[in-house]
């Protein structure tokens, strides 16, 4: 499995820093994966269907940590990029 487009919308929010997007393989978008500040560090959170919401679980699992680890790390390297250079309203995509 290979993260093949990374997008970032970087939103003006206390603790929502952004809201990514990603393709894996060519093939699966996931979508409303939230960019989070939670105290010193940033994560992110996958989307959450209402039921979930309702009961604390995620809608996207990641069957393995190492798996967690992959994914969290492009969405934040791409974010840290997109807070760096880019308008915050706008879109940076990455292929690989």
């Amino acid at each position: 499995m290979v993260i093949t487009k990374v997008k970032i919308r970087l939103m003006d929010k206390p603790r929502l820093k952004a809201i990514a997007s990603i393709t894996l393989d060519n093939e699966l978008t996931i979508n409303d994966i939230k960019v989070i500040k939670t105290g010193k560090r940033l994560c992110a959170e996958f989307p959450k269907h209402q039921f979930a919401k309702n009961n604390n679980l995620e809608y996207i699992v990641p069957r393995n940590k190492d798996v967690r680890r992959m994914i969290e790390s492009e969405i934040l390297d791409e974010y840290d990029n997109k807070n760096k250079y880019d308008n915050p309203l706008s879109y940076q995509k990455k292929t690989g």
